[in-house]
């Protein structure tokens, strides 16, 4: 049976000398680079929240980290336990002075509302309205001091943290922000602009390709961007928490404060969904193998557990904690691959959603 006629029947209206080859290459490569600029010059208006949407895990873990942290440690003082890097400052601190206007000190006495006061203004300077200026002249001296300072510091460091942003993501240089804003934009712009640009590179090379080719990509494509952004999203919501909570855990342990960079979480937080979503094409590429015939349904069962085993290094090498974060890539590896196992085994090279010629029928009888 002839599916496909004479190969050089087919290509004819295609068939290009090597220098229009690389005419429409070029063309295609310029109309990517176009879509691409289109991408990145409107991702770097909305660089800001798209930044937000990458470091929200880590700052909502380690504002979360540092909550811990403040529990353990009030805990340990109901128990009557003091923490050993705070012993020595569980007893009452020296006293100190506070001036109190002596005109508030006399209102409270006599249960009256003490109002409020500031310093007497420069000259030329007049205060709000109800304000009462005073003098050191004014002031009366109270010595007090802190009875339980570690409790108190405590208290105080919850509202202290957010004041100066200890959940941030930190900076080392002025210049950095600024880098890593265009990186986000790079990066979102290439995301955006990517269907553009596939279908550039598509447009080249389908003309040099047999129907049934394009069938298996036109059948194939669908599949691989839903399992690609299915991997993206179980780890931006789920893996990222937990694999930050496992690394900040090391810190406590080793009784060290964290202090992330910008720059370096991003690498890692570009990354790590990347990986994620390469990962879930493991049934695409059972698929794929078996249809190429490099491998059948048989031998594919036998070595299942080897199989396995290099899921397992993979998910190991490519997760950067040591706890259980490489079974959230594992178990879905594992699953995706008897999913793609299970079609290959219950199909037959002619079942598929495209046929697949003979070799004999590639160029015609």
């Amino acid at each position: 049976m002839d599916l496909l006629g004479d190969s050089d029947e087919y290509f004819a209206k295609t068939r290009m000398s090597f220098g229009e080859h690389l005419e429409e290459l070029r063309i295609h490569l310029w109309r990517a680079i176009l879509w691409l600029i289109g991408g990145m010059t409107l991702a770097f208006f909305f660089g800001k929240p798209i930044l937000g949407f990458i470091t929200a895990p880590v700052q909502r873990e380690l504002a979360n980290y540092r909550e811990f942290r403040l529990v353990e440690t009030e805990k340990s003082l109901d128990q009557g336990v003091v923490p050993t890097d705070l012993q020595g400052l569980d007893k009452p601190t020296p006293f100190l002075e506070l001036l109190v206007p002596r005109q508030a000190l006399e209102a409270v006495m006599g249960g009256r509302n003490p109002g409020q006061f500031a310093w007497l203004p420069e000259e030329g300077k007049a205060l709000a309205e109800g304000v009462q200026p005073v003098e050191i002249a004014d002031m009366v001296r109270l010595p007090v001091a802190f009875a339980d300072p570690v409790r108190t510091g405590l208290a105080m460091n919850r509202a202290l943290s957010k004041i100066n942003g200890d959940d941030q993501l930190t900076t080392l240089s002025i210049q950095e922000p600024a880098l890593v804003y265009i990186k986000v934009s790079m990066v979102a712009g290439f995301i955006l602009a990517s269907p553009a640009i596939f279908w550039e590179i598509w447009s080249f090379i389908a003309a040099g390709m047999y129907p049934h080719e394009k069938k298996y990509v036109y059948g194939s494509l669908p599949a691989a961007l839903g399992l690609f952004f299915a991997g993206v999203l179980l780890c931006q919501f789920l893996v990222m928490p937990v694999t930050i909570k496992g690394l900040l855990y090391f810190n406590y342990w080793f009784e060290l404060r964290p202090d992330p960079r910008l720059n370096e979480w991003l690498s890692f937080a570009i990354l790590m969904p990347l990986v994620f979503g390469l990962a879930f094409q493991t049934p695409l590429v059972i698929i794929l193998v078996e249809r190429l015939g490099l491998v059948d349904y048989e031998m594919l069962k036998k070595q299942r557990r080897v199989a396995w085993f290099v899921m397992a290094f993979l998910a190991t090498a490519l997760t950067p904690t040591a706890d259980l974060t490489f079974l959230m890539l594992l178990v879905p590896m594992v699953i995706l691959f008897e999913i793609g196992l299970y079609i290959i085994g219950q199909k037959s090279r002619g079942e598929l959603n495209v046929e697949a010629p003979e070799r004999d029928e590639m160029v015609g009888a």
